[in-house]
């Protein structure tokens, strides 16, 4: 081209052509552009009503609990159509857990960090560094396939003691989502995840490293959506999982409890179902704020105390900000 206009690169220029009755003429714009780039501030309050996951009801208690999680990320989406159907995506997370008193202690829970101290919630504290990567493959219409592989690093955040690594856990992961879309407003949804995760759980003083967690981890979820108006979604779901541990030395003096008998991990077999509903309201594209519940029941194989056998509900709110660049 000539003249004193913008000199466009030849690849994002296309040659788009007018309606028929003005005859064989095509001009020359500037491709649609998409972003690639996303910054996300997620924040996320509720109620648990069973904050140690405990399976005796003598140490079962509630309390508040926050999740902040800020996220950069790249997604790029490929106007090339012998690509589009595939979506890459990379990024770093960043979650805080953070928890705080709604009712008082049962008198069975004791400060095992700080001897002779009070207890307290927020000894629960911690963070989690997560960088991943998937690779999604829109299969058809109505079936989408994902691979992923993650690193999740925990930190504690205990107000008695300095911070440490305390567990790492790296996912390898498989996910299929089916969808189908019965009406206008409403949708259905099944998504199987099988996945694998191997967990270190670092030295922490005498007691030697570990892999006590790892485990094979799979999940079922069925959801059905409706969205009455465009900015509003709403979803109920059940959502099952399945977890085979493969590890061993589980270490005793990690309970907030007084006493706690050896479990072998490899002989571990947990099952967890969850009954929910949320929410959602998204009055612009960069904002959304959400309402839910959610209750779990959990069974194990093995006499483990907390995480293995219990119930809990959670009732709370969520905030979402997005940028896309």
């Amino acid at each position: 081209m000539s003249g004193n206009g913008p000199n466009l690169p030849e690849d994002s220029i296309t040659a788009k052509p007018l309606p028929a009755d003005m005859g064989d003429v095509q001009l020359i714009s500037e491709k649609e552009s998409k972003p690639w780039f996303f910054f996300t501030v997620d924040c996320q309050a509720f109620y648990n009503s069973n904050i140690l996951y405990a399976s005796s009801i003598a140490n079962t208690f509630g309390a508040w609990q926050i999740i902040t999680t800020p996220e950069i990320g790249f997604a790029p989406k490929f106007q090339d159509e012998r690509f589009s159907k595939f979506f890459p995506k990379a990024g770093f997370r960043y979650q805080f857990f953070t928890y705080a008193q709604a009712e008082p202690y049962p008198s069975s829970v004791v400060n095992s960090s700080a001897p002779g101290q009070p207890y307290t919630i927020a000894q629960q504290n911690f963070r989690i560094s997560n960088p991943y990567a998937s690779l999604g493959w829109a299969f058809a219409d109505d079936l989408y396939l994902e691979f992923s592989a993650e690193a999740n690093l925990y930190t504690s955040n205990n107000p008695y003691t300095t911070p440490s690594n305390f567990l790492n856990e790296y996912p390898i992961a498989w996910q299929s989502t089916w969808f189908r879309s019965l009406s206008e407003i409403h949708s259905f949804s099944v998504t199987a995840r099988a996945s694998y995760v191997f967990a270190w759980t670092p030295p922490q003083g005498s007691s030697p490293g570990n892999n006590q967690f790892s485990r094979s981890d799979n999940n079922l979820t069925l959801a059905w959506v409706c969205n009455p108006i465009r900015e509003i979604n709403t979803q109920v779901y059940a959502s099952f999982r399945l977890a085979k541990y493969t590890g061993s030395d589980n270490d005793p003096n990690t309970s907030p409890f007084s006493s706690l008998t050896y479990i072998n991990e490899s002989d571990r077999l947990d099952f967890q179902q969850t009954y929910g509903a949320s929410v959602t309201y998204s009055p612009i594209e960069y904002l959304s704020l959400r309402a839910f519940v959610s209750w779990t029941k959990s069974d194990t194989s093995v006499p483990e105390p907390i995480t293995g056998q219990f119930e809990a509900y959670n009732a709370g709110t969520g905030l979402n900000l997005i940028y896309r660049f």
